[in-house]
């Protein structure tokens, strides 16, 4: 109702924090969306693919600039990773499957742009159980 539409329906960009990856945003209709990222370096392992599917609410802050969303999906890496909470817990194990929830925040100047914040649990499902809380930075472009 107050927020942009999207030129595209596919947005790709850059995110930093957990985890530092490509991103892309494709529109599936409505107020959802899917977000792929695929990063490298995580406390999680070191190549990272993530798959959420995403719930808009773009009326949440009464602003066709700003929105917020909910998502939830599951995350696959391959590789060395440590968690941050236990540094001293190292994993040589080279596959790693979790699940990930995410609150976010996306401030959009533009149909073309947008910036985005968010927040979210990464519990592991391998090598035991475990939960870290991530944070990530980034932005995407539609072209």
């Amino acid at each position: 109702m107050f927020t942009y539409t999207a030129k595209s329906d596919v947005g790709f960009g850059l995110m930093v924090g957990e985890p530092t990856a490509i991103t892309i945003k494709v529109r599936s209709g409505g107020s959802n969306d899917w977000i792929f990222n695929i990063g490298s370096f995580s406390h999680y392992g070191n190549l990272r693919l993530d798959g959420i599917y995403t719930f808009n609410f773009p009326s949440a802050f009464n602003s066709r600039d700003f929105e917020l969303y909910a998502g939830v999906g599951g995350v696959l890496a391959f590789g060395e990773g440590n968690s941050f909470f236990y540094e001293k817990k190292k994993r040589e194990n080279d596959f790693g499957l979790g699940v990930k929830g995410l609150m976010g925040v996306n401030f959009k100047p533009s149909k073309k742009f947008e910036v985005f914040l968010e927040l979210g649990p990464l519990i592991g499902l391998t090598n035991g159980v475990a939960a870290d809380m991530e944070l990530g930075l980034g932005f995407r472009f539609y072209p």
